[in-house]
């Protein structure tokens, strides 16, 4: 017999950490095509019930943003298939149940997949309603991909979905269904019978630019600033990132926090960069002597002093109308300018085509990931982890660590007779 359901668009149910938070009523009056969505299920399938345990699932990771994200996708695709797919609540699954779901999750149908980081709800005549183009499963095509496409007139072709977030899937589903146990809900946990062969990976060394590429991007960035003045913040943004291993977000700030120019501070014959980071954890950053050349032109093409000063709250990004403050995307944008013309002066100089054609590829990440590559030779492990802000030091040393024993063996492969 057909499930009456399956006819029924994925939509999305939850929003922001922020509104979990929110009173039920007042969150569902303020998006009456929730409420209209959800009375589709009438009869068939219990969804209060299932929605009134998620919420206290999901609330449990609300103060972490980026984790409480991906638990809500994960949970979000669970409970749509359930109800739209199965016809049931997920609190009646049983183990094939959750083998078909883990099938479905590695190839869903077209109609459930669209771009990455789109809005689930849009505003409309004062109220909040579904964005049309949401879906459950949201695809990336990677920057280099969407440069080719452009410069052949192509439309981009999506990267596909990573074993890494199919693992991720299995042990958000494993943990609602655990928490349900624990909240004394009489439920077995339909994916816990469900044998896993976890998959060997090798570890690979951090996407990172070489010695040459950094040489060329960071000669355009100073290019750029010496010919107009507006791009000394283009170059402030790119060896900040490099030389103190920010995220991005480091720079653009976060919903509780923003840079200043008072974050950084001098102790004693040293400076330190001062941020609260991933998972909202405060950490200080040492800064190198090279840096401060570079934050002093920064700061006099803003008519500062050379210097900050203790407590100073100027913000450390401006846009270009003069409004404080930078988004993560703002930043790319102002930055990829310099990507381009580094590749293409690579090009020009006649320099290796796969050199030339990684540039398509970087991200601003690649620059945290490049200082901290340049560095591991140079610095203590553990100095290095504490600035990078990993919790833990085999992080660190498995990432960069690794690459040093890497380069010791390439280094070491010449012929023992013949030398």
């Amino acid at each position: 017999m057909s499930n009456p359901t399956q006819k029924t668009p994925p939509r999305p149910l939850f929003d922001t950490a922020e509104a979990l938070l929110e009173d039920l009523s007042a969150f569902r009056a303020e998006r009456p095509s929730l409420v209209a969505y959800l009375a589709t299920f009438s009869g068939s399938v219990d969804v209060e019930v299932d929605l009134r345990h998620a919420r206290s699932f999901l609330k449990s990771y609300s103060a972490s943003p980026s984790t409480f994200k991906n638990y809500r996708g994960y949970l979000e695709r669970l409970i749509l298939w359930s109800w739209i797919i199965k016809g049931k609540s997920v609190l009646d699954l049983v183990r094939t149940d959750a083998e078909a779901f883990i099938a479905f999750d590695k190839s869903p149908p077209a109609a459930w997949v669209g771009a990455a980081a789109t809005r689930r709800f849009t505003p409309k005549e004062g109220l909040l309603v579904f964005n049309e183009r949401w879906r459950p499963y949201g695809v990336k095509v990677t920057k280099a991909d969407r440069m080719r496409a452009s410069e052949h007139d192509v439309k981009p072709v999506s990267k596909k979905r990573s074993a890494g977030s199919e693992q991720l899937m299995y042990s958000v589903c494993c943990s609602f269904f655990d928490f349900l146990l624990q909240d004394g809900v009489d439920i077995a946990n339909p994916f816990k019978s469900i044998k896993r062969v976890k998959e060997t990976r090798l570890k690979r060394r951090p996407k990172a630019l070489t010695k040459l590429q950094w040489d060329f991007l960071a000669g355009e960035a100073e290019a750029m600033a010496d010919e107009d003045p507006k791009h000394e913040r283009t170059l402030f943004i790119v060896v900040a990132l490099f030389a103190m291993y920010l995220r991005v977000s480091d720079l653009a700030g976060r919903d509780n926090w923003q840079p200043t120019m008072g974050s950084f501070d001098k102790r004693g014959d040293s400076w330190w960069f001062d941020v609260i980071g991933k998972g909202n954890k405060e950490r200080d950053i040492t800064v190198k002597d090279d840096f401060i050349p570079y934050l002093k032109r920064y700061r006099e093409s803003l008519g500062l002093s050379p210097l900050p000063h203790k407590g100073e709250d100027t913000p450390l990004l401006y846009t270009v109308h003069g409004r404080s403050g930078v988004t993560a995307r703002q930043i790319r944008n102002i930055v990829q300018p310099v990507f381009d013309r580094a590749r293409a002066k690579m090009k020009a100089e006649g320099h290796k085509e796969e050199d030339c054609q990684e540039l398509m590829e970087v991200t601003l990440h690649w620059l945290r990931h490049t200082g901290a590559t340049f560095d591991a030779g140079i610095r203590d492990s553990k100095h290095l982890q504490m600035d990078l802000g990993h919790e833990s030091l085999s992080t660190t040393q498995d990432i960069y660590y690794n690459v040093i024993n890497e380069e010791r063996a390439a280094s070491n492969r010449g012929s023992i007779r013949g030398r």
